[in-house]
């Protein structure tokens, strides 16, 4: 299979769980180092099997697995230190905005 027919291929994210999932992980993936970001996106979020990545980057299915640790270790410490509600219930039923909000007025009403 050609390279440019992988790159092409496309992938329907999974409806039902993108709306159950931290909405935190949007605003924290791009702050992750880029290669991780993308191929936790691309494996995680998408699906995408193993070795298509691999083929479409050019690079080992070792490799691949690499960096999927990789970024999915950094993606947890940055959802552990930024999303306060989220490690309370295992990072599903995200009320992260709620909780922002909340604590917006608090600190206006402190202020």
């Amino acid at each position: 299979m050609e390279q440019t027919s992988i790159e092409n291929l496309a992938f329907e994210p999974d409806v039902e769980l993108d709306g159950a999932i931290c909405s935190c992980l949007y605003k924290l993936l791009p702050t992750l180092k880029p290669d991780y970001a993308d191929i936790v996106w691309r494996a995680d979020i998408l699906g995408e099997p193993r070795d298509r990545i691999a083929a479409g980057l050019g690079i080992t299915l070792n490799n691949v697995s690499v960096r999927i640790h990789r970024g999915r270790q950094a993606l947890k410490k940055r959802l552990e230190e930024m999303c306060l509600t989220c490690p309370v219930h295992g990072f599903l039923d995200c009320r992260c905005d709620e909780a922002e909000h909340i604590r917006q007025q608090r600190a206006a009403a402190l202020s």
